[in-house]
């Protein structure tokens, strides 16, 4: 496994994941951003770390910083299949492995069938591996819950649900929620494609049911809005009673007329404000029922970070091609070193 890796896109995540893979010990070979008002800041100083002159300029040359020996490219511009397939396509064929924490690219055939073929074969054609990962989707409604079905005889219903804070997040984020409009206005960008609510859904079900030999036949969506009945505050937004604070997202999927999984995803900012607590709560029937519930939620921006820097100590022993998470080994963090507390951001 090279030690060596490539930035590709080093917005807020972009930064996480680079602060942790250089504690981790690996070299940061190239930054790579669109953002005007990044280009040639040093890595270091963008990422906010001790020498912060060091580490390299910040570059819109892809070509340029993909040229050299293979390394691993940790990508993290969008969350949509069609919006990454191109510069992850671009990466392979500079025969560098891909770990993208794009939500889409969990399960890109659930996305786009053609798009995803055309990764896992570029993939295998220049000797590479592309794979998606994060806490959600790649974790906590779909992994936990294929841990959790282990000493199961047979499995029933899953029903996975995640009730989340937004206030960590930025203005891109809170607008794809529906954040501080009105109901109405909610309504009219459910129905426009502009609130979209969670990116991920189809990517879990498909892991799950890929995982457990379940053929899904249909699948439901809803989106509701959460109304706030009090003043709620980030450090990107202000909404007053009666706007939207977030909005819950659910999905259903069904095999011959009958609902095997339910996935529910309630995301609004500074929940708190209200008595709701964060959590991640499972729980699945079958020949026996198992629960589990963890509050707070699993921390979704270091913990995607996390992943995608996890997944280096695993991805090399796959296959070329496209590889999902199911078929590698829990990627949990192998450290030879431990890190200082504190600095695991």
């Amino acid at each position: 496994m090279t030690s060596e890796i490539i930035l590709f896109g080093v917005g807020a995540m972009g930064q996480r994941i680079a602060r942790l893979a250089r504690l981790r010990g690996y070299t940061i070979r190239a930054a790579i951003d669109m953002d005007p008002a990044k280009q040639g800041i040093p890595l270091g100083r963008l990422a906010n770390w001790q020498g912060l002159e060091s580490g390299p300029a910040v570059t819109a040359d892809v070509t340029k910083a993909l040229d050299g020996a293979p390394a691993t490219v940790l990508h993290a511009t969008a969350s949509f299949l069609r919006d990454v397939s191109s510069e992850i396509e671009c990466c392979l064929q500079h025969g560098h492995d891909v770990i993208s924490i794009s939500e889409e690219m969990t399960v890109p055939h659930a996305a786009d069938p053609a798009i995803a073929a055309r990764l896992d074969a570029t993939a295998k054609q220049y000797g590479a591996r592309v794979i998606g990962t994060g806490v959600n989707p790649g974790f906590a409604m779909d992994m936990l819950v294929l841990a959790l079905s282990v000493p199961c005889g047979h499995v029933d219903h899953i029903q996975a649900v995640r009730t989340n804070d937004l206030s960590d997040f930025g203005p891109t984020v809170l607008r794809t929620q529906g954040v501080g409009l009105t109901p109405q206005g909610f309504a009219d960008a459910v129905a426009q494609g502009s609130v979209v609510g969670h990116v991920g859904f189809a990517q879990s079900i498909a892991l799950i049911a890929r995982h457990l030999g379940w053929t899904v036949d249909s699948v439901t969506e809803t989106r509701e809005p959460i109304i706030s009945s009090v003043v709620r505050e980030t450090p990107h937004m202000t909404i007053a009673p009666g706007q939207v604070a977030g909005c819950r997202h659910c999905a259903f999927a069904h095999i011959n007329g009958r609902e095997v999984l339910r996935l529910e995803h309630p995301q609004q900012i500074r929940p708190e404000l209200e008595g709701q607590a964060t959590s991640d709560q499972i729980r699945i029937t079958g020949d026996q029922v198992i629960e589990m519930q963890i509050t707070p939620e699993i921390g979704g921006g270091g913990g995607t970070a996390a992943a995608a820097v996890n997944a280096l100590a695993y991805l090399r022993s796959a296959p070329a091609g496209l590889v999902h998470l199911t078929d590698l080994p829990l990627t949990s963090p192998k450290m030879t070193t431990l890190i200082p507390q504190g600095d695991h951001s």
